[in-house]
């Protein structure tokens, strides 16, 4: 009985020796996965770019020296120790603030993908960050375009020979009686008499005037007032035309965006600081309340601040930093 040689059932046996057809088949999936490699590569190369660095920076200034920094960081560090409230802010800006701000610009880079996308190549069940990502930027585009709507309504009234918030209206005087309140026009240089019923003819105008409020909504809240709707309608018509192109657009509005609000501020301090009373206001303003920094509400507060201006968690820094060149200088 002849017997078979061992090698027989070694990797020399003819059924582990490669046919003509896996050789075909294995060609075939090269060059599948060549061309899938290839188009990858060439949707990558297709994705829009900001013309230059300079519009990326300017691009991210703009995004972070806004209404944020302008009235809210103000409000928040008077009512959270003064001068006293920039330590908690600082320590929170450096370690937790910026080290988040560069890995969502580091992850944006690195992957050429807005925000979803992102989230979604790190696991597919994190896709759900991205979409909340982009709903919270919807509701603050919203309000944003609100409060930029009575921006634009006050830049009209202000072109007028009289501010119409420097005096007192005479069809204020009866709803004022009825409810006790004097108003102080805001003309007055401090010489007169002021009570606790007492308020200044600005922020009447603005309640009155401009929101229209009323005592109660029993009777329904009313039409919209025209001339803010008018004034919502341009806010929308200027945030379209700005990214309408994309980074192509709003690349080149970041020029104004980031270097206009440098100007108003400068603008504003050099009113203020020429006022009567300017450096005792300033120093009540900035004294420290070295006892609010063991409340925990402090510490919050700054946090809060923090992410609002660096605009961290929102995904924009994500987007922005996804259309740089994948060799850009970010670590500036």
């Amino acid at each position: 009985m002849a017997t078979k040689k061992s090698n027989d059932f070694g990797l020399d046996n003819p059924a582990f020796q490669e046919t003509k057809d896996d050789v075909d088949l294995k060609k075939i999936d090269k060059q599948f996965s060549t061309k899938i490699e290839i188009e990858e590569g060439d949707q990558s190369q297709d994705r829009a770019q900001w013309g230059n660095g300079l519009e990326f920076l300017m691009s991210c200034i703009a995004m972070s020296v806004g209404l944020g920094n302008i009235w809210r960081f103000p409000f928040t560090a008077y009512e959270n120790g003064g001068g006293a409230f920039l330590i908690p802010y600082i320590i929170v800006l450096l370690l937790i603030g910026r080290p988040i701000y560069y890995m969502e610009m580091a992850l944006g880079q690195f992957s050429s993908r807005g925000n979803v996308k992102v989230f979604e190549a790190l696991a597919p069940a994190l896709k759900g960050i991205g979409y909340g990502q982009l709903i919270g930027t919807i509701c603050v585009a919203t309000y944003y375009c609100s409060l930029m709507a009575i921006t634009i309504f006050y830049l009209a009234n202000s072109f007028t020979s009289e501010l119409p918030w420097s005096t007192c209206k005479s069809e204020w005087a009866e709803d004022l009686e009825l409810n006790g309140i004097t108003c102080i026009p805001s003309v007055n240089k401090g010489n007169g008499t002021t009570h606790g019923n007492s308020k200044g003819s600005s922020e009447l105008w603005f309640t009155k005037e401009v929101l229209k409020e009323i005592p109660s909504i029993e009777d329904g809240i009313g039409l919209p007032e025209w001339r803010l709707t008018l004034c919502l309608l341009a806010a929308w018509i200027i945030t379209f035309v700005v990214s309408r192109r994309g980074v192509q657009s709003s690349g080149k509005a970041a020029y104004f965006l980031a270097l206009f609000p440098y100007v108003v501020m400068i603008a504003l301090l050099i009113r203020a600081a020429t006022l009567d009373g300017a450096a005792e206001g300033i120093l009540f303003f900035y004294r420290p309340e070295w006892s609010k920094l063991l409340s925990a509400d402090v510490w919050y507060a700054a946090v809060t601040q923090c992410f609002f201006s660096l605009n961290v968690g929102f995904g924009s820094i994500t987007m922005y930093s996804s259309y740089n060149n994948f060799e850009h200088n970010i670590n500036r």
